[in-house]
C-alpha cells in the first residue's frame, strides 16, 4: 500500500509541474496581450490628440479665410501683392495639409500624391508656396520618417515642375549620418554600380583567358 501510494503522489506531482508549466504560459501571454493593448491604446490616444489639434488648425485657417483683413495680421506679414495671392496662398496651405494627412495615415498612396502635386505644380500658386512655405514645413514634419519621405516628394514634383532657376531645396535625411536623399546620392549609386559591373566583368574575362590558357597542350 505505502508503495502504491508513494506511486500516485508521484504521477499527481508529475501533473502538477505540467499544468504548473502551462499555466505560466498562459499568464506570460496574457500579460503580452495586455501590455500590448496599453501600447495600441496609447497610440490611439496620441493620435486623436494630433488629429483634433489639426482640425483646431484648419477652423482657425477657415476663419482667416472668411475675413482676410481682420485675422491675416495676427499671423504675422505675408509678403504677397495683395489679397486674392494671400488666400490662394493659404488655401494651397490647406490642400497640402490635406495631402499629408492623407498620405501619413496611407489613404493618400505615393503615386496618388505625387500625381496630385504634379497638378498643383503646374498651375502659379503652388510653385510661388512652396519656397515661402518650406521651411515652416521642415520644422513641423521632418521629426519622422514618413514625413521626411513626404518632404522629398514634395521637393521632387517641385523640382520637377521648374527645371530651370534656383533650387530651393537641401537634401532631406532620415536622420542618420550620410543617409542624405537626393539626386547626388543617387547618382552615385549609379555610378558606382556601373563601376563595379566592368570591374566584375574584367576580373571574369581575366579568370577565363587563364583557364583557356592553362587547359591548352603544352601549356
Amino acid at each position: 500500500m505505502s508503495g502504491g501510494a508513494a506511486e500516485d503522489w508521484s504521477r499527481l506531482s508529475d501533473v502538477g509541474q505540467t499544468y504548473g508549466a502551462a499555466s505560466a504560459v498562459l499568464s506570460a501571454l496574457a500579460l503580452g496581450g495586455v501590455a500590448a493593448s496599453l501600447l495600441l491604446q496609447a497610440r490611439q490616444s496620441r493620435a486623436e490628440r494630433i488629429q483634433a489639434i489639426r482640425g483646431f488648425h484648419t477652423d482657425l485657417i477657415t476663419m482667416q479665410l472668411d475675413d482676410l483683413p481682420v485675422y491675416l495680421p495676427c499671423w504675422g506679414p505675408l509678403d504677397l501683392p495683395d489679397d486674392t495671392a494671400r488666400r490662394q496662398h493659404i488655401y494651397t496651405n490647406l490642400l497640402m495639409q490635406y495631402a499629408w494627412m492623407g498620405y501619413e495615415i496611407g489613404t493618400i498612396p505615393e503615386p496618388l500624391l505625387r500625381d496630385m502635386l504634379a497638378g498643383m505644380f503646374r498651375g502659379d500658386v503652388a510653385p510661388r508656396f512652396w519656397p515661402m512655405a518650406r521651411a515652416s514645413w521642415t520644422a513641423s514634419t521632418a521629426g519622422t520618417r514618413r514625413g521626411r519621405r513626404f518632404l522629398l516628394i514634395v521637393d521632387e514634383e517641385y523640382a520637377r515642375s521648374a527645371p530651370v532657376g534656383p533650387v530651393v531645396r537641401e537634401a532631406v535625411s532620415d536622420g542618420r549620418p550620410g543617409t542624405a536623399r537626393g539626386p547626388a546620392p543617387v547618382l552615385g549609386y549609379v555610378v558606382l554600380g556601373v563601376a563595379a559591373s566592368v570591374s566584375a566583368g574584367l576580373v571574369w574575362r581575366r579568370r577565363r583567358s587563364a583557364r583557356t590558357r592553362a587547359g591548352r597542350p603544352g601549356a
